[in-house]
């Protein structure tokens, strides 16, 4: 058994010693650890992207599961890196001013689901092709919270 520390019994040296543990055990860490997050792995990061896919395939992109899903892909997924800066709102369309490019009969244009159903599926792609830690990825997951964020 190991002998008491304190030279007397008094409360008030107990209390001193106590606080002073307890300073010691909650000390702020360094800086430097503060900076280190753990990343997501490729399996947890497919199956939050192909988790993605799903909730744009069923149209549930309004819901909490969509928008905690999309901040599990852009937040954990790859390395670190800044976060995107949104581009500049697309000029405002006026019909005097514009004409149409194609005919009636041209192709419908992708829905804002399907184009981020294929940048999501691209995401899986780069995954399976080892490159889950490349500059490669942070771009193509960049481009999906800019073109994909929750509705």
């Amino acid at each position: 058994m190991m002998a008491p520390i304190l030279c007397s019994g008094s409360r008030h040296h107990v209390l001193s010693a106590t606080f002073f543990a307890a300073a010691l055990v909650f000390a702020p860490l360094p800086s430097s650890a503060t900076k280190m997050v753990p990343r997501s792995g490729e399996k947890s990061c497919r199956e939050a992207v192909n988790g993605l896919i799903s909730l744009l395939d069923a149209k549930t992109d309004n819901t909490a599961l969509y928008r905690d899903t999309y901040g599990i892909v852009v937040n954990t997924c790859g390395l670190v890196s800044p976060a995107p800066k949104p581009k500049d709102p697309p000029l405002e369309h006026d019909p005097e001013k514009w004409k149409p490019v194609f005919r009636e009969d041209h192709a419908p244009a992708k829905s804002h689901r399907d184009a981020c159903h294929d940048l999501a599926a691209a995401l899986v792609d780069l995954i399976e092709d080892g490159k889950h830690n490349t500059a490669v990825f942070v771009k193509a997951r960049d481009d999906v919270a800019l073109a994909c964020p929750p509705r």
